[in-house]
């Protein structure tokens, strides 16, 4: 199952995947190496439980800073430069109920407080979070409700300042679709899902929900239109004063300054902002590549 799962994964032409319930443990580390071109990052549950695992393809430029997971391997936290950008990766396989879930998300939100992120660093996180968003569209059947734990994703959401948000949710704002399904009786719930900064928003070309191998989960696929294809030398950029005359481009900065007027935004923080969002208007024309990630689970 798992070598399938990898060779799923390499055939879709993912760079990033997230898995989780990968029931590994240390001693399988060496096999599952030699069944993946590229670097494998494991928080190992048990043999019968948890786990999860991300897989790095051995062509993407991505430089490790630091690893951080917890030893019952129901979450990990890879903070590293992808490409020369700076990204930090959450995948996370949540508990079912919901005191527990309160408590793992709470850790979550502490760790990444400790990480200390930088204003230009863009936040992925993706995997099962065993909650629904959205009472009437992301679940059918049984009685769907919001959990208690869902506020401490609103905090994590709204503690960094980065506005993270539900990807798939803004692509889709109506559709009722679903990634984990019971049949007898039948239930079906979103409950795998990405978060990711506001900063990548513009840069996703594609979100979905798609099926994976001998799972009871969906796989979400997300592909990110960002990188450049070859990282470049220092260069220095000076505003094009005819951007002013792009009736979206002065929409675009005029919603992020309505953004920034917040208690807890920083002006170099908003400053920062309107900088990138001014540079990708103006360099519209850089070759770039894309970059996907998924999420499944193995059983």
């Amino acid at each position: 199952m798992r070598k399938a799962l990898f060779q799923w994964s390499s055939k879709n032409k993912a760079d990033v995947v997230f898995l989780q319930e990968t029931y590994s443990s240390p001693d399988v580390e060496n096999l599952w190496k030699t069944q993946w071109k590229g670097d494998l990052y494991f928080a190992h549950g048990s043999k019968h439980s948890r786990g999860v695992l991300i897989l790095v393809k051995e062509r993407l430029n991505f430089e490790l800073k630091s690893c951080t997971h917890d030893k019952q391997g129901g979450y990990m936290i890879l903070m590293g430069n992808v490409q020369e950008q700076p990204f930090v990766l959450v995948n996370i396989y949540a508990p079912n109920k919901t005191c527990k879930q309160c408590i793992f998300f709470q850790e979550i939100q502490t760790e990444l407080e400790g990480l200390n992120i930088e204003a230009d660093c863009d936040i992925i996180i993706g995997g099962d979070f065993n909650v629904i968003l959205d009472s009437k569209l992301d679940g059918l059947g049984g009685k769907p409700k919001l959990k208690e734990s869902v506020k401490i994703l609103e905090q994590i959401r709204l503690s960094f300042d980065l506005h993270v948000i539900d990807i798939w949710r803004v692509k889709n704002p109506d559709e009722r679709r679903f990634s984990w399904q019971q049949k007898n009786p039948v239930i079906q719930r979103r409950l795998d899902f990405w978060l990711i900064s506001s900063s990548l928003q513009e840069d996703v070309d594609n979100v979905d929900i798609i099926p994976v191998i001998k799972s009871d989960h969906s796989a979400m696929t997300l592909f990110i239109n960002r990188i450049e294809d070859e990282p470049h030398g220092p260069s220095f950029w000076k505003f094009n004063a005819s951007l002013i005359d792009d009736e979206t481009y002065v929409s675009r900065i005029r919603d992020n300054i309505a953004r920034g007027l917040s208690k807890v935004k920083k002006l170099k923080i908003l400053e920062f902002c309107v900088t990138i969002l001014s540079i990708k208007f103006d360099k519209k024309r850089l070759p770039i590549v894309n970059s996907k990630l998924e999420t499944g689970e193995e059983h």
